[in-house]
């Protein structure tokens, strides 16, 4: 059935063309210059949708390998980012299922690779927030934490805790409140605070010669 276009508007990774009809439809922007349509022009558009299809796994493909080449990404993401960018769920997934097979998706590799970042600078409970907005199996997110060293997030919170702690002898007790929410913020469990703060705190009441 014929359908007119109305308007035709760029957005982010495709273009999304309004027919008169009201209906809508997101055309990636490699599909869209192969195929262009301008506002007044009549198109049987399931015929249109048909004729993309037949050409849009290749594409999907060559634009998720184009991610990856910018950083690693989770199997969902990828496949996120190509339905937001108006590739049908099927091209995104059959472009994630040949990722996986060529080696170039790996959600285990992808969050123990996350954890090691991350915890130089968050705590597990914000890490394991951040792996499942990815899409991250909370298998896979246990296994990583697991591998994580707990003397490192302490370091790390004792770390970020001397530039917030305020050292006021005259008001521990709101400095270490201070410090104590800052690092919760940060997603430190409790117990990985309260150890940074012991750290922290005698090394205010025994500070080193050093330096």
């Amino acid at each position: 059935m014929a359908d007119a276009v109305r308007e035709i508007h760029r957005r982010t990774g495709h273009r999304l063309v309004v027919f008169h009809s009201g209906e809508t439809l997101k055309i990636p922007h490699a599909l869209f210059r192969l195929h262009p349509l301008q506002a007044g022009e009549e198109v049987d558009v399931a015929a249109f949708v048909s004729r993309l299809r037949t050409e849009e796994n290749r594409y999907a493909l060559e634009a998720a390998v184009r991610m990856l080449e910018m950083r690693d990404r989770s199997e969902q993401e990828v496949y996120r980012k190509l339905t937001d960018s108006g590739f049908s769920g099927p091209a995104a997934a059959a472009a994630v299922a040949k990722l996986l097979e060529l080696g170039y998706l790996n959600d285990a590799a992808y969050a123990r690779q996350a954890v090691a970042r991350l915890q130089k600078k968050y705590g597990s409970i914000r890490i394991r927030q951040e792996l499942r907005s990815k899409g991250i199996q909370d298998s896979l997110i246990a296994d990583s934490l697991h591998e994580s060293d707990r003397e490192e997030q302490v370091e790390a919170a004792a770390r970020i805790a001397r530039k917030t702690y305020v050292r006021l002898s005259a008001e521990p007790e709101n400095a270490y409140r201070r410090a104590y929410a800052a690092l919760a913020r940060r997603g430190f469990t409790p117990d990985v605070v309260r150890a940074a703060l012991e750290v922290v705190q005698e090394e205010v009441r025994n500070p080193s010669d050093d330096g």
